[in-house]
Parts: structure tokens; C-alpha cells; sequence
């Protein structure tokens, strides 16, 4: 399975921003058109897109699926999907229009009955993500701590039927410190499902890293150092 790289783009207000430590109030806006900067990772020969709704994450309706839909019909490569996506109808919707990947949070940990439903719909393409802090799952947009702990959570979401999660440490989005290399591999060793990590991946280094940790961690998703130059796909 070949580590994959995957440029974010992470949608406010129909701007294409980054927050930092998933902060409302700490935001960079980097373009005012997220089509056209999806279709620069593309042309740059990134071959996957992450793609969030940061108001539909925060409000747990998508609020900017017209700009995802645009990247769909836009570019060529795979998109995945997050970000307030709590309705079956909604998934098929975004299916229908050229979304390889949608990404469930919230819904995740309040409905395991819902999440069994849409992986007999769905099958693979549908992903959870584990969004943690000291182990401990967040949600609504990162606003919400749950007692739930990382591993725990994703075993239950396994029997269940989900086979990929995005799992993203908090404390270290947007901070350009570097991955917490340990509690990635510590969460993807006690997982029987592909694991694609995010969260503080700073430089090549932290790539390669990232890439030799175990072989169900399929890829990374990079934000803030590909918009600021610290990431460049040559390396």
C-alpha cells in the first residue's frame, strides 16, 4: 500500500482557511476561492483532497457543500469529505456529486446504529474521524470534549463496520510542531482498520516518519505546511 500525501482544504465562510488548534477565533485565510487552491494541490500532483466544512462541522449541518461540490466537478483526483455530515440523504448527495469519501464525526459516538446503517449503504467510503486531545475524543467542530477514549471509541466504530479512520491530535493542528509520531502508532497498532494521520505533519521528515510507522497508516493529511512552503511534493 503506497503512503499517500493529502493537501486540506478546509472550507469557512466559503474561504479557504486554516485554524489553529481547531480555534474559530485563530483563523488564516489563504484564498478566497477553495475551488481554484484544490485544483493547485491537484495540478501540483497531489493525487488525494481533503476537504472540511468548518461551519458545518461547528453547526453539524454543511454550510459550504455548493464549494464541494465545485471541487468535485472541478478536479480529477479522489476528494474526501468532513464536516457536519449527520443525514443519509446527505451523504448520497454528495456521492452523487463526485465525492469519493465521506468522513463522519460527530454522528460517529452519539449513533452507532446509524453508523452500522451507512457502512451496509456505503461500504469503505465511508470514514470516521478521531479527533483527540490527551486520548480523549472531541466533537462539534472540536468545540465538545466526550468521555470517550480514542481507541475504545474506534474498536466499537470497527465492529460496527467502518474500515478507515482520519485520526487528527488537536493539540497539535496547525501548530507546525511536528505529528505526535507515539499516540499515532500507539492508536493505529490497536485499530484493525487503515488509519490516515493528521495533525502538526510540519516537513518531509515528519512524512517519512509518519510512513514507516505500520502498514494499515495508508497516508497523512497536510495543511498549514503546504500553504506556508514548508512541504513541497519533490520531497
Amino acid at each position: 500500500m503506497r503512503f499517500v500525501v493529502i493537501p486540506a482544504v478546509d472550507i469557512l465562510g466559503g474561504k479557504c482557511v486554516r485554524l489553529e488548534k481547531g480555534d474559530y477565533e485563530k483563523v488564516t485565510v489563504y484564498s478566497e476561492d477553495p475551488v481554484s487552491m484544490a485544483k493547485k494541490w491537484q495540478d501540483q500532483g497531489y493525487k488525494r483532497l481533503h476537504l472540511v466544512d468548518l461551519d458545518g462541522a461547528r453547526e453539524g449541518i454543511p454550510r459550504n457543500i455548493k464549494f464541494i461540490k465545485a471541487i468535485a466537478a472541478a478536479v480529477s483526483v479522489p476528494v474526501q469529505v468532513g464536516g457536519g455530515i449527520r443525514q443519509i440523504d446527505t451523504i448520497r448527495e454528495l456521492f452523487e456529486s463526485g465525492v469519493n469519501r465521506v468522513i463522519l464525526g460527530t454522528v460517529a459516538f452519539e449513533n452507532l446504529s446509524f453508523i452500522k446503517t451507512v457502512c451496509e449503504l456505503f461500504g469503505e467510503n465511508i470514514a470516521v474521524s478521531i479527533d483527540a486531545k490527551k486520548d480523549i475524543v472531541l466533537t462539534k467542530g472540536w468545540l465538545e470534549t466526550t468521555s470517550l477514549k480514542a481507541v475504545e471509541a474506534a474498536k466499537k466504530l470497527v465492529s460496527m463496520g467502518i474500515k478507515r479512520f482520519v485520526y487528527t491530535d488537536i493539540s497539535r493542528d496547525g501548530m507546525m510542531a511536528g505529528p505526535n509520531i507515539k499516540g499515532i502508532k500507539q492508536f493505529a497498532s490497536s485499530v484493525n482498520a487503515s488509519v490516515i494521520a493528521s495533525g502538526g505533519v510540519t516537513t518531509g521528515q515528519d512524512i517519512e516518519k509518519l510512513s514507516k510507522l505500520g502498514k494499515n497508516i495508508e497516508g497523512c493529511i497536510v495543511g498549514k505546511a503546504l500553504y506556508e512552503g514548508k512541504i513541497k511534493i519533490d520531497e
